[in-house]
Parts: structure tokens; sequence; C-alpha cells
């Protein structure tokens, strides 16, 4: 009987070792991120604050079609979404309007106007093969002004391929698509 459990348990152990796959983690990227210079001056602050479904916003990279979902445990964003989206839209931003700095309230300097810039994500769906597809509302508001821009926009970018590399790409090419949006609502 001891002889059977022992072999019993030796082959779980080698059936969980022979299940054991590495993880892969994936990174949203600026296509301006490399060309930005450094700045001293600007005329418009921007903060910035971003919102996302709790279906997506999760380490494991969320694949949703019209079959349902399905979440990837061992493929996995490097940082959290809200965070790495948040960055990217900055970034994006900053690169299309030379005059304009993201600014958190901490840092803002008083007396250069600020624009605040609410997104909430309404629908974020990744999908291998096809590519992302970004559904947003946004409000954005100029200093403490009754001046007050709103939309909402779905924005879709094909993927290089069907790797998760180019879900992640084209995630980021629709977060390029919403700052282009964005930077059409700034007040110049």
């Amino acid at each position: 009987m001891r002889a059977s459990s022992l072999l019993v348990f030796v082959c779980a152990l080698a059936g969980g070792c022979a299940l054991n796959r590495p993880d892969h983690f994936y990174v949203l990227d600026s296509e301006h991120a490399k060309v930005l210079e450094p700045r001293s001056a600007f005329r418009l602050q921007v903060s910035l604050r971003v919102s996302l479904p709790t279906l997506v916003d999760r380490s494991e990279m969320v694949l949703v079609n019209p079959d349902g979902v399905r979440i990837f445990e061992h493929e996995r964003w490097a940082a959290p979404l809200a965070e790495q989206f948040a960055g990217v839209l900055g970034q994006d931003i900053e690169a299309r309007r030379e005059d304009v700095i993201l600014a958190s309230r901490s840092i803002a300097q008083p007396g250069t106007p600020t624009t605040s810039i609410a997104i909430d994500v309404v629908q974020l769906s990744l999908q291998k093969g096809t590519g992302a597809r970004l559904e947003a509302r946004w409000r954005l508001q100029v200093g403490d002004s009754e001046k007050i821009a709103q939309g909402r926009e779905t924005f879709v970018a094909p993927a290089s391929d069907a790797s998760f590399d180019g879900l992640a790409q084209s995630l980021s090419a629709c977060i390029g698509l919403l700052a282009d949006r964005l930077v059409a609502e700034l007040p110049r």
C-alpha cells in the first residue's frame, strides 16, 4: 500500500512539473516615445485620469471574442494595464503637441493653465489575428472654466500578426488614435 501511495505522489509531482509553463510579459508602447525631446517651456499642462473595465484591468491578458472571454494565465501585462494605458496616452499627447506637458497636480506649475482629461474605457476587445478595438468616453475641462468638451468614439487597429506581441502593438495603436482625437480637442 505504501509503495502505491509513493508512486501516485511521484506521478502527480512529475505531472505538475510537466505542466509548468513560463510566463510572458507584454508592455504598451508609444509610437513616439523614442523621439520626445526634453521640454522646459510649455503653454498647457494636462492632468490625465484613465479607468478601464474590470474585465480587462487585470495582470493576465484577456481576449474577448464573439464566443466569449479567454483569460491567459501565462500571458501577462508587465505593469498594471491602466497605468500603462495612461502613460502611453500621455506620451502620445505630448508627442503630438510640443506646447503640452503631462503633469500631476503635485508638480503642476502655478499660473500655467491645466486641462483635465478623464477617460472611461467603455469596452476593450483584443482578438488574435484581428487586433484591438477600444471604445472610450472622455471629458476634457480647461482649468476651472466651464469650457468642457465631451466625446465618445471607437478606435480599431489591426494586429500585425496573430501573436500576443501583435495584440499589444495593436492596442498601443488604438491609444495613439485616441490621442489624436484628444489633441484635436485641446485648446490652442
